[in-house]
């Protein structure tokens, strides 16, 4: 009897996310990886792919989702000793930006990807940096994290973050001026605007008690 290919050992499903990411590394941007090049580089057979992620496009999204956290932990660490909350927004959204464009390809699988409601990995995907987000708004705005107002400014201000890591991608010539600028001006519009009444969906997700925990939040509470 042949025996069990090295990759497909017990440790077959790290070697493929380890495989999976340094492939999304090094593949150029907008080249789509193939099951046979992640398993080569496992070590393992296309069966192992199957059996631990059900398919390519999970492992994808796995390998980046450890990756992204592992960064928004780092971030973390280095916001820490920062004193003032709008300079830990600013410094967050910095971070933000340059995973996404040092990262493209990865941030397009976590956010420009369609996924289906059972994904197990379907998660907001923003490890421990949204609760911080809120956090350090809260600490703007003189309110607390879990103020259901502070969650409609923590939701927009992603989003503005987003759109515009979003187009640093897409449009490369995108001068990295504009770009600081147009951050300055994000950051610096969610310091002066502050939290209103909250609506029904905050309130409702502040009450569960998990806002910010997984994408299942805000179903539950609409």
């Amino acid at each position: 009897m042949a025996g069990r290919p090295p990759g497909d050992s017990a440790d077959g499903k790290k070697r493929l996310l380890d495989a999976c990411w340094q492939l999304l590394v090094e593949t150029p941007q907008g080249e789509r990886l193939t099951i046979a090049a992640v398993c080569e580089k496992a070590r393992c057979t296309p069966p192992t792919l199957y059996h631990h992620f059900g398919d390519l496009a999970s492992l994808e999204r796995a390998a980046s989702r450890r990756a992204y956290i592992a960064w928004s932990e780092e971030v973390e660490a280095s916001c820490a000793p920062i004193a003032s909350p709008r300079e830990r927004l600013m410094e967050r959204g910095r971070a933000y930006l340059a995973w996404a464009q040092e990262n493209p390809d990865a941030y397009t699988v976590l956010f420009s990807q369609p996924r289906k409601a059972d994904d197990p990995n379907a998660s907001t995907l923003h490890g421990t940096g949204f609760q911080s987000l809120l956090q350090d708004l809260g600490e703007i705005h003189g309110a607390h994290a879990s103020d259901p107002s502070v969650l409609p400014l923590a939701f927009a201000y992603w989003a503005g973050i987003h759109g515009l890591a979003s187009l640093s991608i897409a449009v490369p010539y995108f001068p990295q001026d504009v770009q600081e600028s147009t951050l300055d001006i994000l950051t610096e519009s969610f310091v002066q605007h502050g939290p209103v009444a909250p609506p029904a969906w905050a309130t409702g997700m502040s009450a569960i008690g998990q806002a910010g925990d997984s994408d299942s939040d805000l179903r539950k509470a609409s």
